[in-house]
């Protein structure tokens, strides 16, 4: 069920790749990312990202760690090998402790629960060093 947002985003607007298989975290996100002008594309894991990246590449990702069929770690290896998505800035958040020991090669990881504006401020960061 689509919801109504009001959004300001534009065709030459950011797009983020939202994914994580929590719906209710996909939702929100979505909502608050459109509000601030982002276009937005979601997956609910990681073979779904990829799927979802070939149609419309992103600017940036952010990806949930723990997830079914490939989780955000392999997604995250998987893009930083590929040389058409090695340069796409990639959010990790998880809510498990032990995600700092992964040899992943992300931009920057986040502890669950992420606060928005915090989050927020993130994503502008890196597509400003991007």
């Amino acid at each position: 069920m689509k919801k109504d947002v009001i959004t300001k985003a534009t065709d030459d607007a950011h797009i983020i790749l939202i994914v994580d298989d929590e719906t209710d975290i996909t939702i929100t996100y979505a909502m608050l990312f459109e509000y601030h002008g982002f276009r937005v594309s979601t997956a609910c894991d990681g073979q779904s990202a990829l799927q979802a990246i070939n149609l419309l590449t992103p600017h940036i990702i952010l990806s949930d760690y723990m997830m079914p069929l490939m989780n955000g770690a392999e997604l995250c290896r998987t893009l930083k090998q590929d040389p058409r998505w090695k340069n796409i800035p990639f959010i990790l958040s998880s809510a498990a402790f032990h995600i700092n020991d992964i040899d992943t090669p992300y931009d920057l990881l986040m502890q669950k629960p992420v606060v928005f504006g915090e989050l927020l401020t993130e994503v502008l960061r890196l597509l400003e060093k991007k």
